[in-house]
């Protein structure tokens, strides 16, 4: 038997023995709101576990099995909320809930693929997709034709469909996506670049890579032509690189 066959079957012992035990609960007071929350706590350990594999699964069916796992994860906390309504919820029931949005939030961006300039210098980015010619699978999200960007900054990234190229650009998983935001001071220069997950707080800035599909619904498309864009960056460049800050940064081997 594989970890994860071992997984499941020791789970399900561990599952069967507390959903005996919660019969012989008493059926008023704390007692009943421990046997209503038989159901809904072994629902969000599933899921949780589950979401683990959603890379195992094909492409095409990882975003109904996320959406699903929503649906299970939702309805579970609500029965657990009525359960313990007017009364302390027990921490090892509220740290099921934490770990199964977890798990939802992180499944969110499973199969993540990063596209970003290593360096050395700057990269001024070609028009690498036609926004009105993309196909309406998965989420992806480029920079701007024109958009200038310094060594170690993301090109790219996608979950659920295939992405784009660049010669010289490197391929790679991620946990997270990352999003470039440009700094500019009270005059509008540029000051530096900073480089954060998605999962961070936002930090403040103009966000460099356009979303252009969530879950393969359009949500975005370029305003502006590629020389015109870059124009306005030169403009507001100091001489030199653009120093960049990089914060929490979490990635796969690269391709």
């Amino acid at each position: 038997m594989d970890e994860r066959t071992l997984t499941w079957a020791s789970l399900l012992a561990r599952w069967m023995a507390f959903a005996r035990s919660a019969v012989a609960l008493p059926a008023d007071g704390e007692g009943a709101r421990w046997r209503d929350s038989v159901a809904p706590a072994i629902t969000l350990q599933a899921v949780t576990l589950a979401l683990r594999d959603l890379l195992s699964i094909p492409l095409a069916e990882r975003p109904l099995a996320r959406d699903r796992a929503e649906l299970l994860v939702r309805d579970a906390c609500a029965a657990l909320d009525a359960a313990w309504r007017g009364e302390p919820m027990p921490e090892s029931i509220a740290d099921l809930r934490h770990e199964a949005q977890c798990a939802l939030d992180g499944a969110e961006w499973a199969g993540a693929v990063e596209l970003f300039w290593p360096g050395p210098g700057e990269r001024v980015v070609p028009i690498l997709v036609d926004p009105a010619a993309l196909e309406p699978e998965g989420t992806l999200c480029v920079a701007a034709p024109g958009t200038i960007l310094m060594a170690g900054e993301p090109v790219a990234w996608w979950v659920g469909r295939s992405g784009v190229a660049l010669d010289g650009c490197v391929v790679r998983e991620v946990l997270v996506p990352r999003q470039v935001y440009r700094v500019l001071d009270h005059e509008g220069r540029v000051q530096r670049d900073v480089v954060a997950p998605l999962h961070e707080d936002l930090p403040a800035g103009l966000p460099l890579l356009v979303p252009l599909l969530d879950r393969g619904r359009p949500v975005g498309s370029f305003e502006r032509s590629a020389a015109a864009w870059e124009s306005l960056q030169r403009a507001a460049m100091p001489k030199g690189e653009i120093p960049v800050q990089h914060l929490g940064v979490d990635a796969g081997p690269t391709s």
